[in-house]
């Protein structure tokens, strides 16, 4: 494999398994990758990112491939090593950090990502906006493409699909949709991306006021049994695997609640009852709105036993 010197070319910035999917789809379609850029396992461990790819092992015999040991690109070599490089367009997928204006400045056309969120950008802008999109009960995301400038997710739009959220969706599956959108936008613009003759919208015409949605991390995913079934149960397909979960608390005791699901059927036990139990180790458990909530994939301990309370 030859040294990171990448001269023209697209670049792909990322380090998870949509990264690799990503760059399997432009190879599928003849689309030509010069350089990746990624980060070791460690740095992913340390930074909680999930589903870390080790893009190195995947397509550094064909493709040059620098990983980086900072997840901001701030260590020496990466300015050494990139700094001598330039590209005509990057694509950052499965990376979440602000990428240095140093680098994007070594992409003559720029580096394109995307931001999904249930309103049009800026309101939306910020950290987890899929998850965040599906806690507050998006029926459908806007995938924003974009332009990377110095500011989070305030680029220049290439386009922003639509993108509905079914009943059975949660963020694993709205993360593949998206990957899905993303794949299809680059490889139908690609010659355009290429060759900097894409024609681009600025990001405030759509109007929406402006709204930073916070970070999340895994101890923000506690439920609260006063909620509504509904609010619980997207509550938990928002933060499902691969991240670390909804959890409650059982006699001080943590669990993660991987999946639940509507019942339609009536409970008047005060909420976060279990109020039946079953062989499979499905349960249902009272809520704030006096709804059966069935909780379908947990690590609760069995067995189960009617009457428990969750949440204490």
């Amino acid at each position: 494999m030859s040294p990171v010197n990448w001269q023209g070319g697209a670049v792909v910035i990322g380090c998870r398994e949509n990264t690799s999917e990503f760059i399997e789809a432009l190879l599928r379609h003849h689309c030509s990758v010069s350089g990746i850029v990624t980060i070791t396992k460690e740095v992913a461990d340390r930074n909680h990112v999930p589903t870390w790819a080790d893009l190195r092992s995947e397509f550094g015999h064909t493709i040059p491939v620098h990983v980086s040991g900072s997840y901001k690109l701030e260590e020496p070599a990466d300015r050494d090593v990139l700094g001598a490089c330039s590209a005509d367009v990057g694509f950052c997928i499965g990376w979440q950090r602000l990428l240095p204006q140093w680098f994007l400045d070594r992409h003559r056309n720029g580096v394109f990502g995307m931001h999904a969120c249930a309103n049009r950008l800026p309101n939306g802008r910020g950290r987890s906006p899929i998850n965040w999109s599906i806690i507050e009960g998006a029926t459908s995301l806007y995938a924003h493409i974009f332009r990377y400038n110095d500011q989070p997710d305030a680029g220049d739009l290439l386009s922003a699909p639509q993108i509905t959220v079914e009943a059975h969706d949660d963020i694993q599956t709205m993360q593949q949709k998206g990957r899905v959108v993303f794949n299809r936008e680059v490889i139908r613009n690609w010659q355009q991306l290429i060759h900097g003759s894409i024609q681009l919208l600025p990001l405030n015409s759509s109007g929406e006021p402006e709204r930073f949605y916070p970070k999340r991390d895994a101890d923000d995913g506690i439920i609260d049994w006063s909620w509504s079934a509904q609010q619980i149960v997207n509550w938990v397909r928002a933060q499902t695997r691969p991240y670390p979960g909804a959890f409650t608390l059982l006699d001080g005791t943590r669990y993660s609640i991987w999946r639940c699901g509507l019942t339609g059927l009536p409970c008047d036990e005060p909420a976060g009852t279990m109020t039946e139990v079953f062989r499979d180790g499905t349960c249902y458990v009272a809520t704030g709105d006096q709804q059966c909530l069935h909780l379908l994939d947990h690590e609760l301990p069995r067995p189960l036993k009617p009457g428990k309370r969750l949440g204490t």
